[in-house]
């Protein structure tokens, strides 16, 4: 059986530390020609619109934007009506801002709630 040296011993390490620096250099550059590719005008657009025009997101969010306007313009003229009160507009207001919001961030649970709500109703005139 032959002696391993240590000198042979560090080529051998050299030689495995070379080969694998050169094989995660090559998955470096690759790595960076994937990135200034994804970071180009045209890319970062193309990747924008796709993003902000995917069909279900976009209905669903609109949904729930109107939804939560038309409530609390609503409840604003329920609760001002034609009144020439400036509190009572100002009031008024402030509903309606918080209609709006409470409407657009528990759209999902209003939802649930009306479709229970209507299947009980159905269910009851059987």
């Amino acid at each position: 059986m032959q002696k391993i040296t240590a000198a042979e011993a560090l080529k051998k390490s050299i030689s495995v530390l070379e080969c694998r620096q050169m094989e995660e250099g090559i998955l470096l550059k690759d790595q960076f020609k994937d990135t200034f590719d994804s970071l180009r005008p045209v890319n970062i657009l193309r990747k924008m619109i796709g993003d902000i025009a995917t069909p279900s997101d976009l209905k669903d969010n609109l949904i729930e934007t109107v939804t939560g306007l038309i409530s609390g313009y609503v409840s604003r003229k329920i609760l001002v009506r034609s009144s020439k009160n400036p509190l009572l507009r100002l009031a008024g207001i402030f509903v309606q801002y918080e209609v709006t919001n409470f409407v657009s961030k528990n759209s999902d649970t209003i939802k649930a709630l009306g479709l229970h709500y209507i299947n009980k109703l159905t269910n009851f005139k059987r």
